[in-house]
């Protein structure tokens, strides 16, 4: 009995052992090594720097936020959601398209699945909040287009889909070209015929497909535009999604001590932004900040020391400077190198 007891142990040890790797394997191409922190973080040959920097400020302030805003698989599609809104859906083929064209260089799939979640969220507020103030769609066929964009189908997936695959790297969208495109996309993902007509026919009303396009063109860089627009909303909007609220100020402001108090105490997400090319900008790009400083960039603070007056900050880029992308600033060249800081909570 006694050396049964130890074989059927050994048995169950050795099950437990498998078992364990197998579900340590399981997350580890969406999570990566480095599981939800902001050093697994890393922006593609994108123009991404305000997304990629805010995902890594919300890591690192509230990765639990992030891992729980994850649900699903790769094989049946993951749901991304967030603090307000319908779930979205994210299919392991938006990954893989997104990884395959150098969009982003994190580590595991989770930050590209977070990526494509918000564009399609953006998408999705932008067509409802068009739809509700058009004077040109019909009566009759508001609740239906209001119906299938409140939804959690496909119709918003489509969208994105057929936006990748036409936008232009300056962020324009050609209307007929769309439409061909978005055509197909809804063929593809099986949506009703009826439910179609009436949410594709949405572009030839006024204002719906400017909308389309202003959203598409403010928030470029989810939708694969290589060129940056210094978008400076972005921050605002991603931390607000996964954390619930956000605001942004100037860092001569007032709020951005406290905001750096509460950084270093944890559960604060912060990112600034540097200052814009030109004679401004030129005037601190000096020696002594050529190796991290770059024009209209984001940057994610990481901490503050207040004894010694530092920030702790990473470049999304994980590099510049090497090899992390990590840095460490006195508060006064801050103040004078960035201009704009967008943060979780805090005050308005």
């Amino acid at each position: 009995m006694y050396r049964i007891g130890l074989r059927t142990i050994a048995l169950l040890i050795e099950v437990a052992v498998l078992g364990s790797a197998a579900t340590a394997q399981a997350p580890a191409s969406l999570y990566g090594p480095n599981g939800v922190s902001p050093m697994a973080v890393r922006q593609g040959i994108l123009g991404s720097c305000y997304f990629h920097a805010s995902l890594a400020a919300v890591a690192k302030a509230n990765p639990s936020a992030l891992r729980n805003a994850i649900l699903g698989d790769a094989q049946k599609g993951f749901r991304v959601h967030f603090s307000s809104g319908p779930d979205e859906h994210v299919y392991e083929q938006d990954v893989n398209y997104a990884k395959a064209h150098n969009f982003d260089h994190s580590e595991g799939q989770w930050v590209t699945v977070l990526m494509r979640g918000y564009a399609q969220r953006e998408l999705r507020q932008s067509m409802i909040d068009s739809v509700q103030r058009s004077t040109t769609i019909p009566v009759f066929a508001k609740p239906v287009a209001l119906s299938a964009l409140k939804s959690d189908g496909p119709l918003v997936l489509a969208y994105d889909r057929a936006i990748r695959s036409v936008v232009s790297q300056d962020g324009q969208l050609d209307k007929a070209t769309l439409k061909a495109h978005l055509a197909s996309q809804i063929h593809a993902l099986g949506i009703p015929p009826a439910e179609a007509e009436v949410v594709s026919g949405l572009l030839d009303h006024a204002g719906f497909f400017e909308a389309l396009t202003k959203t598409v063109h403010d928030n470029g860089e989810v939708f694969g535009v290589y060129r940056s627009f210094g978008q400076g909303g972005i921050p605002v909007g991603v931390i607000a999604a996964f954390l619930g609220s956000a605001h942004s100020a100037r860092v001569t402001d007032s709020t951005f001590a406290a905001e750096l108090y509460g950084l270093h105490a944890g559960g604060t997400a912060i990112v600034a932004g540097t200052k814009a090319s030109g004679a401004d900008a030129a005037a601190h790009n000096s020696a002594s900040t050529a190796d991290w400083y770059v024009p209209s960039h984001a940057y994610t603070l990481l901490d503050y020391d207040a004894a010694r007056r530092t920030v702790l900050l990473r470049n999304p880029w994980g590099a510049r400077p090497g090899p992390d992308g990590v840095f460490s600033l006195p508060l006064s060249e801050f103040l004078q190198d960035y201009e704009i800081y967008s943060y979780s909570g805090g005050t308005q």
